[in-house]
């Protein structure tokens, strides 16, 4: 164990006033790095229509493909960057990512043409990417009976950005325009940055010549385990299809209201309406995971996001449709933390295996959009009635087994 994770972990435990400071720059690193992506990533959509893109249906196909290939190069790039983060500490992963973050931001919103877009996501995707080591730094810095916790409260911060992101996105973008929502995200992702920087202890220093030690439970010995793997696959089942949806809010709403600006305010709300539902459910389950089994807790959230899934594209009112976003949010949300206390139950000292994790479901944002979006050739129902068969799917797999808690030795 390296001598700095070590100090960390002990300062958590004993409730030591450096020690909480660090874990509160972590949430607060997290939290802004989340609210600057959602200030403009919701807008996607409406950028991609602004570069020329004009029927509907194929706004939601370029907009997903999009949105699916950033994330799907975050990913593969994901167990790249981790194993630096491995040898040379997580903290200077988190710095370049977020670095990368802001600046491709930037380029998305100078982007004038569909190809400029591309080359925008694709730096995006290349060079942004912080979730990961955001986690693997949590599970190597805190003590072990307070992982599970711990990732509930950087779920929700990561949340409670995202729920107040597309509210300032939305008067932004409708008060400025497009570009300067892309361009604000730059500037809170910088912010970012100082808090890292200034607040989260350094990666323990490499001796000349030689690489920094291994966190606790490397990449490869998380991914050896069949556990993990389990795990990885069940994220992928239970939240890749719902979390392709999202790009589809301001499409929906496009196809109830006529007036851009407002297409853009109620996109904004609308967003934050859904991300509030995570955000109640990542506190609740980070809570309610140390006294009842995760397992449990899907058991229940998922066969609700099965409905909830089924009845949102239903109204053809707008507050009825907010209304059913919302549900959507509630009771979807449940899933990653879940997922991730139920490896913290497992493997709680495992940062390869969190990272491995996060990465998992950075992929479920790749996938998720480009099936989705590509599903609107049946029409616009058609991908909320693919999300509801997949999410059962989810449902079934957690009916079928649980994964049973390793020992210490076998995490290591």
């Amino acid at each position: 164990m390296q001598p700095e994770v070590a100090q960390s972990s002990e300062a958590g435990a004993g409730g030591d006033p450096a020690g909480r400071r660090e874990r509160l720059a972590w949430m607060l690193g997290f939290g802004i790095g989340s609210l600057a992506w959602n200030v403009c990533w919701p807008f996607l959509p409406l950028q991609v229509r602004a570069v020329g893109v004009g029927d509907l249906a194929d706004v939601a196909r370029l907009a997903g493909l999009l949105a699916g290939g950033t994330n799907l190069i975050t990913a593969l790039l994901g167990p790249l960057w981790s194993s630096l983060g491995e040898r040379f500490g997580y903290r200077r992963q988190i710095l370049r990512a977020h670095f990368g973050t802001a600046l491709s931001m930037s380029l998305l919103g100078l982007a004038r043409t569909p190809l400029a877009l591309v080359g925008g996501g694709a730096a995006l995707g290349a060079l942004g990417g912080n979730y990961p080591h955001y986690m693997a730094l949590v599970a190597t810095r805190t003590p072990a009976a307070e992982v599970g916790r711990v990732v509930g409260d950087m779920q929700a911060a990561g949340q409670i950005g995202g729920t107040i992101g597309p509210l300032i996105g939305g008067v932004v973008a409708g008060e400025l325009g497009l570009p300067a929502a892309f361009f604000a995200s730059s500037l809170v992702g910088l912010s970012a940055i100082v808090v890292v920087a200034l607040f989260v202890r350094p990666d323990a220093p490499a001796r000349r010549g030689v690489a920094a030690a291994p966190a606790r439970g490397s990449l490869r010995g998380a991914i050896a385990r069949p556990e993990q793997r389990r795990l990885m696959l069940l994220l992928l089942v239970g939240d890749t299809a719902v979390q392709g949806l999202r790009p589809l809010i301001p499409v929906m709403i496009a196809a109830r209201l006529s007036d851009p600006a407002a297409v853009a305010a109620a996109t904004g709300l609308t967003t934050t309406l859904t991300t509030a539902g995570t955000v109640v459910a990542a506190l609740v389950v980070g809570r309610l995971s140390r006294r009842v089994p995760p397992r449990r807790i899907l058991m229940a959230t998922l066969p609700a996001a099965v409905v909830a899934a089924a009845l949102v594209p239903l109204p053809s009112d707008l507050p009825f449709l907010m209304a059913g976003w919302t549900l959507l949010g509630l009771s979807s949300g449940a899933t990653v933390p879940a997922i991730f206390a139920w490896l913290g139950r497992i493997a709680p000292s495992s940062g390869g295996g969190f990272a491995l994790l996060a990465t998992t479901s950075m992929l479920c944002f790749a996938i998720g959009p480009i099936l989705m979006g590509q599903a609107t050739v049946y029409g616009l129902d058609a991908p909320f009635h693919l999300a509801a068969a997949a999410t059962l799917v989810g449902a079934l797999l957690v009916v079928v087994g649980a994964p049973r808690p390793l020992s210490a030795q076998a995490v290591g």
